[in-house]
């Protein structure tokens, strides 16, 4: 009988070690290794008209315009200090380290058939460029908010 509990403590004993093993191994993937910084006020007016150009195109281009999409999302992600990557899984990644919300939009691109209807293609722009939009929402303080900052302490 005590060989039995015994046998029940140590098994409990060393699920609990690998629960806080794989635990800690999550933690440390959850963490990006990069840092990211908010884009240059002089990339914003050019990358806003590029999201505008890609709107219009889609009418007569759509896989076009989504591949543009793409390509402007690595774009500003690059600029703001994601690093290069060679796949498209590996961005996701990174991306879901730092703000799962940019995963998921960039996650819809990433899972787009190249037989996918004009309606997924459009959803799916839709879904680059509010990413853009978002990206672009994470300006550089001015210098009004920097010098409040010091003042605050």
């Amino acid at each position: 009988m005590t060989e039995l509990l015994w046998a029940v403590v140590v098994g409990v004993a060393i699920l609990l070690a690998l629960v806080l093993i794989a635990r800690f191994i999550g933690s440390r993937r959850a963490r990006p290794a990069f840092e990211t910084r908010p884009l240059p006020d002089s990339y914003l007016g050019p990358y806003e008209a590029r999201m505008d150009e890609l709107r219009s195109m889609f009418v007569n281009n759509p896989r076009e315009a989504v591949a543009g999409a793409k390509q402007l999302v690595d774009d500003m992600t690059m600029r703001m200090g994601y690093p290069a990557r060679m796949t498209d899984r590996e961005r996701l990644t990174d991306m879901a380290a730092v703000d799962r919300r940019h995963a998921d939009r960039y996650r819809s691109g990433v899972e787009l058939k190249p037989d996918s209807t004009t309606e997924e293609m459009r959803r799916v722009l839709q879904s680059y460029l509010d990413l853009g939009r978002e990206l672009l929402g994470r300006k550089e303080p001015t210098a009004e908010a920097d010098s409040r900052r010091q003042i605050a302490g």
